[in-house]
């Protein structure tokens, strides 16, 4: 039992390794040019297993925010494929490429001039060569020693599809935040939505003339990223890791008397404590900081804690 399930892994690596290899710079220059000629639905369709894949991968770029949808090919050809038009972007999944009805859906895919872009185990397969662009994504070897069970296959479907998901959130600028706006009820976005004063972290609140030698230790001492400047109703400057290892660079001799006035970074950003993770992590993609000081919202000079992508939970 060891030894099949180990060469069952094992093929299905050799089978990705395949796929990895047969992908170029070029198929993907061809599909970010497809996927931003798209103006309406991101379709993925398949069949049996491979229809399972399609479905995940939908349901994958929605929380990207896109506009995706999965087409059963059986019901598209009884009405299903009213909508489409030449706006939309459709991916077929069919590891031989000869599915009937992924064919039958594809013919009329070419009536409605929709660009198709397909996953299959070749490019000389009858699916591969009406497309688009063709991306290997299956293999003629499966997992089993029969070869007939869908293993390898749609072990490769999916990885690809990930993939794809992954570059369409890339190119509309996709976010944590966004996915939490669009997940609610997931744990990322139950996390989002938690005030951002239940995530703070105290750090430690230094004088102006305080030698970069005692706020490296400061930040050694606690992990905490970052240390703050002034008094807690009077927040005066921030500095944290990045500015400390830059004022070293500049003095590597002579850093640790420089005091922490002529390396802070003046008027930090703030946010007060009504507001939410993900408001805080919105604000933060916008200005491209990864650290962000909570004041009192009946207060703004009174210093609660700092928000930092340092301690942020893996949500």
């Amino acid at each position: 039992m060891y030894s099949s399930i180990y060469q069952s892994i094992s093929r299905q690596i050799d089978a990705i390794e395949n796929m990895q290899r047969q992908f170029s710079e070029s198929q993907y220059e061809t599909l970010i040019r497809l996927i931003s000629a798209q103006s309406g639905n991101i379709i993925f369709s398949g069949i049996g297993k491979s229809g399972y894949i399609a479905q995940k991968v939908a349901s994958s770029i929605k929380s990207t925010g896109a506009n995706a949808l999965f087409l059963h090919a059986s019901e598209a050809m009884h009405g299903d494929i009213g909508p489409l038009n030449n706006n939309d972007l459709a991916f077929l999944i069919s590891n031989s490429g000869e599915t009937p009805e992924i064919l039958a859906l594809q013919y009329q895919l070419k009536q409605r001039n929709i660009p198709m872009i397909t996953l299959t185990r070749s490019h000389t397969n009858s699916v591969a060569i009406q497309a688009d662009l063709n991306l290997i994504a299956g293999s003629a070897k499966e997992a089993d020693p029969l070869n007939i069970l869908p293993t390898s296959s749609t072990t490769c479907a999916l990885i690809m599809g990930d993939a794809i998901t992954l570059a369409i959130a890339e190119y509309h600028a996709f976010s944590s935040a966004v996915f939490a706006n669009n997940h609610p009820h997931g744990n990322l976005g139950l996390n989002a939505l938690k005030p951002i004063k239940t995530q703070l972290h105290a750090v430690p609140i230094i004088t102006l003339d305080t030698p970069l030698q005692l706020v490296l230790s400061q930040l050694l001492s606690g992990h905490q990223g970052c240390v703050l400047i002034g008094e807690p109703q009077q927040l005066q400057g921030l500095i944290t890791e990045g500015d400390l290892n830059r004022a070293i660079s500049r003095n590597p001799h002579h850093w640790q008397n420089i005091p922490a006035k002529e390396i802070m970074s003046l008027h930090p950003i703030t946010l007060d404590d009504q507001h939410t993770v993900h408001d805080a992590e919105q604000l933060m993609q916008q200005q491209s900081i990864n650290t962000m000081v909570i004041v009192d919202h009946r207060n703004t000079q009174q210093v609660l804690g700092v928000y930092t992508r340092i301690y942020r939970k893996k949500i």
